[in-house]
């Protein structure tokens, strides 16, 4: 556990652990209200809701949030977009969004997407065959500068370009981009404001070392670690999980379907998983109302599997716009019934 204990003694001031009276602590929290500190531990909004609503606010600093599901379900999708919700909302804030999947280009090419799509622009929206198609011309000049001549498309990149500073892109390496990579990424990133640090996804992570051979170890020491850095930096963390191979097999994804699981439900604060509403509605719904049925391909219902702050086995479900690399962010309560509804862990 050398590298955990070195993120800890990186990230950790003097004060953070230890003991402290309890007189000792009104008297700090006392103290960054009146310096101001306070504000680094309100919530950072995830900007969907009612998930925002039942998470008290949104993720709270020092926690960490792992969301999984099977895949294909939009994990990537809604990972980067509350790292983008999360500094469109609060212009204090900051997003580290580290990926082993993609590079920053192509998750540049989806923000395009998502903007041109969140304005409204309907069939005008940015695809992404409609950007390589661009990009190819040997006369336009490249995306940016197509995009620049086009008055709705310019609106986009103004709307980007305002958060651009403050959202941050790691493309990670599956052979060096270890834990230590990441606090290092997170120390840079967090030198004022708050901080949301997602990780695309967190079973890439590779370790520094051969000591920890079995896939559960070596995801416990991972989710072990993210949990620890969350706490001593004081930011949030999103970790996106993959499911193990049986999981992939299920009907309805559980959190207890990724892979190292046991350490995912126990070290999480929040456990959030995602399932396309189709696999999981009940087949009665589909009997009576086929069209409603095919319709329900387009949805992914999350379901907030572990809260530590606050109500569990709750459904929700959001429109799925895949193509713009987007959840329409306002969803609500699924009233449908699910399949196998019971929930691993509370």
């Amino acid at each position: 556990m050398a590298e955990q204990s070195s993120i800890a003694v990186g990230l950790m001031g003097a004060d953070s652990s230890g003991l402290a009276s309890l007189a000792q602590v009104i008297a700090e929290v006392e103290q960054q209200a009146a310096s101001g500190g306070a504000e680094r531990l309100r919530p950072l909004a995830t900007g969907f809701s009612p998930l925002d609503e039942v998470l008290n606010g949104g993720i709270k600093p020092g926690e960490l949030v792992v969301l999984g599901g099977p895949f294909g379900v939009g994990k990537t999708i809604m990972g980067l977009q509350i790292a983008r919700n999360a500094v469109v909302r609060d212009a204090d804030a900051r997003a580290l969004y580290v990926c082993y999947e993609h590079d920053r280009a192509h998750l540049f090419s989806r923000l395009l997407c998502l903007e041109s799509a969140e304005q409204g622009y309907s069939d005008e929206a940015l695809t992404l065959r409609r950007l390589a198609d661009w990009s190819l011309d040997p006369k336009g000049g490249g995306v940016i500068a197509r995009l620049r001549t086009m008055p709705s498309q310019a609106a986009v990149l103004r709307t980007i370009s305002a958060y651009s500073e403050r959202l941050i892109l790691a493309k990670a390496s599956g052979v060096y981009s270890t834990l230590e990579q990441i606090s290092a990424w997170v120390q840079a990133a967090n030198s004022a404001g708050r901080l949301l640090l997602v990780v695309d996804y967190l079973q890439k992570i590779p370790l520094a070392h051969d000591l920890i051979e079995p896939e559960t170890e070596a995801t416990t020491f991972l989710t072990q670690g993210l949990k620890e850095l969350a706490m001593s930096a004081g930011i949030q963390v999103l970790a996106i999980a993959a499911a193990d191979r049986e999981g992939l097999k299920t009907k309805r994804m559980r959190l207890s379907d990724l892979r190292g699981s046991s350490a995912l439900q126990y070290e999480a604060d929040v456990g959030l998983v995602l399932n396309n509403k189709f696999a999981i509605v009940s087949r009665e719904h589909m009997v009576y109302n086929l069209s409603q049925a095919d319709a329900m391909r387009n949805w992914v219902v999350l379901t907030v599997e572990k809260n530590r702050a606050g109500r569990t086995a709750v459904d929700m479900e959001y429109a799925l716009d895949a193509v713009h690399f987007r959840m329409v962010a306002t969803g609500g309560f699924v009233r449908e019934r699910l399949v196998d509804e019971r929930v691993i862990l509370a």
